[in-house]
């Protein structure tokens, strides 16, 4: 079978790679719904801008929570508009889509994953690990003998893969992503400062005040936002402090500090003594949080690199697979094949 379209779908955004042409795609993974209706107002960008200013009977929805599948009745129609856009459909009517997948998700939610894909138009689908798709992407030599660490961050996934000679020798993950920093944000300023505010600001806050090395983060930065006070029910300008804001950050890279070394500890002597020299890699939106990197390698002993690019590892890696998808046959996690072609 010929794979026409890779899919990096995560729980924020999708990114499509297409055969030929690489990378063709970014974008959030919302759609905008009206409630009665099957086919989304919008999707994209046009429906991440609407959270929090829908009116009545409109919905913003998500396919993926907290890395894996939700919902397959959104992710069926995630497809179909990632499938209309792309320029495959002009030249091919079967064309077989690869979409990456939580090694973590269980087998009924791979299953519905392979369904939605097929009922968006899809001949043929395939999943594959992300994992595997990130550390291509981030340019590691994963069927090499040496030992290849790299340690995904993503919004609703966190994951560390050790890889040698093609398959995953020690693998660890958590089952949130650095979107859980982004609540507590929302409800520190809550119950700190008395303000409500909304996820795009929750986020604008972590990547300006947010440091995975609190002790060496500047405590004496203010930063100006809006917000919705509590008491006065009207929109007014508040001081968020860094403190707060480093204390929601703790909590979270403390764990992600844990389950790495956890799967450094879970590996062969062999392997692990090979970390010494190539280090581990990071990947995804989340590696590019301040010093993420240098308290990751402090804390596993090693030194720690971020990848170009983190966000996109996954779809170049993609693009990759498709391109010649024999290499990784082993770690293709399900397929399925529409039973009359359309």
């Amino acid at each position: 079978m010929r794979w026409d379209i890779g899919i990096d779908l995560g729980t924020q955004n999708v990114r499509v790679a297409e055969l030929k042409r690489g990378p063709v795609l970014d974008c959030p993974a919302a759609m905008a719904f009206r409630e009665g209706k099957m086919s989304p107002i919008c999707a994209g960008e046009i429906a991440q801008r609407l959270i929090g200013r829908t009116c009545e009977g409109v919905s913003v929805h998500y396919p993926l929570s907290d890395g894996v599948l939700e919902n397959n009745f959104y992710a069926e129609r995630l497809f179909h508009w990632l499938f209309q856009r792309s320029d495959i459909l002009k030249k091919r009517r079967h064309y077989g889509t690869i979409i990456s997948c939580q090694p973590f998700a269980r087998p009924v939610q791979r299953d519905a994953l392979l369904n939605a894909a097929i009922e968006a138009g899809a001949a043929e689908a395939m999943l594959v690990r992300s994992d595997v798709a990130s550390a291509l992407g981030a340019g590691l030599d994963i069927l090499s003998p040496e030992a290849r660490l790299l340690i995904d961050i993503g919004a609703g996934k966190i994951s560390a893969t050790l890889f040698t000679y093609g398959r995953v020798a020690a693998y660890g993950y958590l089952p949130y992503g650095l979107n859980r920093i982004d609540e507590r944000i929302q409800r520190i300023t809550r119950m700190r400062s008395g303000y409500r505010i909304g996820w795009a600001a929750a986020a604008e806050i972590k990547h300006t005040l947010g440091n995975a090395m609190p002790d060496k983060a500047p405590k004496d930065i203010i930063m100006h936002m809006i917000g919705i006070s509590m008491t006065d029910r009207l929109p007014m300008t508040f001081d968020v402090e860094t403190q707060p804001v480093l204390d929601a950050c703790e909590d979270v890279v403390s764990e992600i500090a844990r389950m790495c070394l956890a799967v450094v500890d879970a590996a062969p002597e062999g392997l692990s003594a090979d970390l010494n020299d190539v280090g581990a890699v990071l990947a995804g939106a989340g590696a590019g949080m301040t010093e993420m990197d240098r308290r990751l390698g402090q804390a596993l002993g090693i030194p720690c690199r971020v990848a170009d690019a983190p966000a996109t590892c996954g779809v170049r890696g993609m693009a990759k697979i498709i391109e010649d998808p024999k290499p990784w046959a082993a770690m293709m996690q399900g397929r399925q094949t529409r039973s009359v072609w359309r």
